[in-house]
């Protein structure tokens, strides 16, 4: 009986101390990745990702404060919208056309709804001119 009971609390004592060796060894790395993380340089993101990000908040805001009926806040967020697309199309050629159009088609139906047709004719025609 007691090579028995040697041998069970032999097992666990074996078990419970890889368990430990195991969960220190993890705690370590853990904290050497966030020391390494911690000192490692903030990555740089890229200006056209900014812009992205920017059009896309400006594309969301108009379209809220359109869908509320409020045309003339909207004017600032399309007009946002518009230079920030064309900013893309112009750092990266051959993209964002399509999105830069949908926002000059918009900016260019808020303008009509403002009463400013000069100017909503002239984004039309720089929208046409994308096609």
């Amino acid at each position: 009986m007691n090579d028995l009971l040697h041998k069970l609390v032999s097992a666990v004592i074996t078990g419970a101390l890889i368990a430990l060796v195991g969960y220190v060894s993890v705690a370590v790395r853990r904290r050497r990745v966030a020391r390494e993380e911690a000192a490692a340089p903030a990555p740089v993101e890229d200006r056209t990702q900014a812009l992205l990000r920017q059009a896309q908040q400006a594309d969301a805001a108009r379209d809220v404060l359109a869908t509320q009926g409020r045309h003339a806040d909207a004017l600032v967020p399309a007009r946002e919208a518009a230079d920030a697309w064309r900013a893309l199309t112009r750092a990266r050629p051959g993209r964002f056309h399509a999105e830069r159009r949908a926002a000059l088609d918009c900016l260019s139906e808020l303008l009509d709804a403002a009463g400013e047709q000069q100017q909503a004719a002239q984004v039309r025609q720089e929208a046409a001119g994308l096609a």
